[in-house]
């Protein structure tokens, strides 16, 4: 999905984050964030076990410690695409 079709305005926000998928956690950062979703920088090999579709939960420290259940819609170079989920 790109910035156009998107229903809400992303903020960049570079924090460290954790992406937990498979049972597996991945160290990462927020690039950007929005109440919908966020784009996660992740090396190429971290993603190496992720899939799209795959659900999980996204641990970022905010202004304190924030848990979303989150489901992968976007895999690229270097970023992962998550949409929160209930």
């Amino acid at each position: 999905m790109n910035k156009k079709q998107r229903s809400d305005n992303r903020v960049e926000f570079l924090t460290k984050c954790q992406l937990d998928i498979n049972g597996r956690a991945h160290n990462c950062l927020v690039d950007n964030i929005s109440t919908t979703g966020a784009a996660i920088e992740m090396t190429v090999a971290g993603q190496d076990d992720i899939r799209v579709g795959e659900t999980g939960t996204l641990n970022v420290l905010l202004l304190s410690p924030v848990t979303y259940q989150c489901r992968v819609v976007r895999i690229s170079a270097n970023l992962i695409g998550v949409q929160f989920i209930d």
